[in-house]
């Protein structure tokens, strides 16, 4: 039965027993895991708040073939998620990137850049990032790297790029993106400023708020969760 040590966060722990927990966390390594820690419901116990919801831990597990839990040997605790949890709104922002994380990565399979995107907005939010901005750039680079997320700047009909400032049209569905020059009849707009957004989040590290306005904060967060119900649906 192997040890294995894997920088982690901690996504949920469940009550087991009088004195356990069970513990899902992504590790950087092995992917999405879920692990028996002993003891770790006690008083005193050696894992302390490294099991704590969106925690950065560096997990020491031991896997056997055939069996769903691993044990978790030791959590070392890296940086603590706890001062997003003072503010009753980042709080529920934290929750809903759990959700996704949960929602949208498999178990076992290393997702080295979904790990740095989780990495990178706990850290925004609790630097004061603007929560709707932060949420928005996580929930487009989730659907980006689950192959869900539209290319807005090609013409789904013709293959034609699409400048910038050109003018759009999502497809019936909201599954791709029409130029003008194609039959967008039964196509809906797109604000030229919602594109800005995705072009700017899809290019820069999560920083501020890059300018964008709440309407194209709103808007593009309407469309991502519309795109994330019909990634559930498949």
């Amino acid at each position: 039965m192997p040890l294995h040590e894997s920088d982690s966060i901690i996504l949920k722990t469940y009550p087991l027993g009088e004195a356990d927990r069970i513990v899902a966390f992504f590790s950087r390594d092995y992917g999405k895991l879920r692990g028996v820690a002993n003891g770790a419901r006690r008083m005193k116990n050696r894992f302390g708040a490294s099991l704590e919801p969106l925690a950065h831990a560096r997990i020491q597990f031991f896997e056997k073939e055939n069996r769903e839990l691993v044990r978790i040997q030791s959590a070392e605790l890296l940086d603590s998620p706890m001062k997003l949890f003072e503010d009753y709104d980042r709080a529920v922002c934290a929750a809903y990137l759990v959700e996704l994380v949960d929602r949208f990565l498999p178990e076992h399979e290393p997702q080295d850049a979904a790990f740095r995107l989780v990495r990178m907005t706990v850290r925004a939010l609790a630097q004061g990032c603007p929560i709707g901005f932060a949420r928005c750039y996580f929930e487009v680079w989730m659907l980006r790297l689950s192959g869900v997320f539209p290319d807005l700047f090609l013409c789904s009909v013709c293959g034609r790029s699409i400048e910038i400032d050109d003018e759009r049209f999502l497809a019936a569905g909201l599954q791709a993106v029409i130029c003008s020059s194609c039959d967008h009849r039964n196509a809906s707009g797109m604000l030229t400023e919602v594109v800005e957004l995705a072009q700017t989040i899809l290019r820069h590290p999560l920083n501020g708020h890059g300018g964008a306005s709440d309407r194209a904060i709103s808007t593009l967060h309407e469309l991502n969760e519309y795109w994330i119900r019909h990634y559930s649906e498949q």
